[in-house]
């Protein structure tokens, strides 16, 4: 039963936390169903604890709101009953939970043991821990947020109320834009906006700019942020040497947010969606902040998160790649699933443990049928969106037969020679030798052509090494990654924690 769209929530979850409350909610999803219809979209509500519901369907419902198994197992069954073009998570993680995935870099200078992540939703493989899993990524998928916690729903009243009264628009209004960038990484902000716009001379740097912004600067409809995140904080960091000054405060973003406007931060924790009432300032996540001021979407990461100090890498190339395909028409959804099947494409086919991170810690706040810019007319019919649709799960899909990814190992005694070359290349760098290290292996997948290729086919190995320093409440973590085979450099790059 073919369907453009399918909503998913739980409604026991909604129930518990709203009470009689709840009733909104549901109006509010109906609400954009109908709003659908005036599109030309079919839309389907499903509730993944409704056991009549799912039984209709022949799948089974979730008895547990937050076992992640169930409610993966029921998404993917779902989704391939509809068959739907987009898929809508309507709720924060207390109502639909993130998939949990292991982080592989996980010590003492990355302290996130998990990566809270609806990439797997994304993806056609069946629920697992491991993020090496998830490198096919073939639905367009969206969640919208509910705030973590809270009692009342007026907050994704607001929301749903923003989706009904958008409408797509030239691109010259995307066109312009706010960024700031700590000071640090000056020459990879530059970069990022030259890419997507062609220029970057509207680029603020922190410090000394912020957080004080004005209505005036903050009033172009795409965002760009480039600065340090912290765990449950509602502010974004510039940084020049050891002064970490705010450079995005949300208690500072009150009607300063033009109607429409789209996000992409490179921030650690940018996207983070937390209970402002357990923190000990009750404020709502930056995240949260711009889409109640009326933002349309907002793309960010659940965790820590890393980029390049100059050039472009990791959190630059799929934020940036999310705006352009927005700004070029794409929904906002679809720009994320082109950002995700580029990013693999362009880091493939060996993916070190710092790309599997990064694709799998960044997500779409808002919903993605939302199209901002308005796109030429043959684009926009039905035949043109399933075209679309079977392009993309034709290339998440050659992905898996394409992407390796890494695994652990135990670090062995290394080569004289190649030893030597490492231990240069940490002199040249500054690292000391009580650097972390951890050591990854890649191995690549053959196909017809490289099936008999011997050197091909050797294993690639990722020497890690990171160190860090505390600021008061911030960490500098500085990362080189030694890439290896057969023995030899075959090259490096480095990486600092966003």
């Amino acid at each position: 039963m073919k369907k453009d769209k399918l909503i998913v929530s739980n409604r026991s979850a909604l129930v518990k936390k709203y009470g009689s409350k709840h009733k909104t909610f549901l109006k509010d999803l109906t609400a954009i169903k109908d709003f659908d219809k005036k599109r030309k979209l079919s839309t389907e509500i499903v509730f993944l604890d409704d056991a009549t519901a799912m039984k209709k369907y022949k799948v089974p419902p979730v008895k547990n709101p937050e076992d992640q198994r169930q409610n993966k197992a029921a998404i993917d069954a779902l989704y391939k009953h509809f068959q739907p073009d987009y898929l809508v998570i309507a709720g924060a993680q207390d109502v639909i939970p993130f998939q949990e995935l292991h982080n592989l870099l996980s010590s003492d200078d990355d302290e996130d043991e998990l990566i809270p992540s609806d990439l797997p939703y994304a993806c056609e493989a069946p629920y697992h821990t491991d993020p090496g899993k998830f490198i096919a990524p073939t639905r367009v998928v969206g969640r919208l947020p509910d705030i973590p916690g809270s009692k009342d729903p007026a907050y994704f009243h607001s929301l749903v109320k923003d989706v009904l009264a958008s409408k797509p628009v030239k691109d010259k209004e995307y066109r312009k834009y706010f960024s700031v960038s700590v000071y640090e990484w000056r020459l990879s902000t530059q970069e990022s906006l030259h890419n997507i716009f062609g220029e970057n001379a509207l680029m603020q740097i922190s410090p000394i700019s912020g957080p004080k912004w004005t209505a005036a600067q903050m009033k172009p409809k795409t965002h760009f942020i480039n600065c340090h995140g912290s765990l449950e904080d509602h502010c974004y960091y510039g940084q020049k040497g050891s002064n970490y000054p705010e450079a995005v405060n949300a208690s500072m973003l009150a009607k300063m947010i033009s109607k429409g406007t789209i996000a992409a931060a490179e921030c650690c924790y940018g996207a983070q969606l937390y209970d402002p009432n357990e923190t000990e300032t009750p404020q709502m996540s930056v995240a949260n902040t711009y889409l109640i001021n009326h933002a349309i979407a907002f793309m960010g990461s659940s965790t820590i998160a890393y980029g390049p100090t100059e050039g472009q890498g990791l959190a630059d190339i799929l934020t940036q790649e999310f705006l352009i395909n927005t700004i070029k028409g794409a929904s906002t959804g679809r720009a994320l699933l082109e950002a995700r099947q580029s990013f693999l494409d362009k880091m493939g086919p060996t993916l070190d443990p710092y790309e599997l991170k990064t694709i799998a810690q960044f997500y779409l706040l808002g919903e993605p049928s939302v199209v901002p810019v308005a796109s030429a007319p043959a684009s926009k019919s039905l035949n043109a969106r399933r075209n679309s649709r079977d392009n993309m799960i034709s290339k998440g899909a050659a992905l898996s037969n394409f992407i390796a990814t890494p695994t652990l190992v135990s670090t062995k005694k290394e080569g004289t020679e190649f030893a030597a070359n490492v231990r240069s290349l940490l002199k040249d760098k500054k690292f000391s030798e009580k650097a972390t290290k951890k050591v990854f292996e890649t191995a690549p997948k053959p196909n017809a052509l490289t099936r008999d290729m011997k050197a091909f086919n050797a294993p690639v190995k990722f020497h890690v090494y990171s160190s860090s320093s505390v600021s008061g409440k911030h960490k500098k973590t500085k990362v080189l990654v030694v890439k290896e085979k057969n023995g030899e450099i075959m090259g490096y790059r480095e990486y600092v924690r966003r």
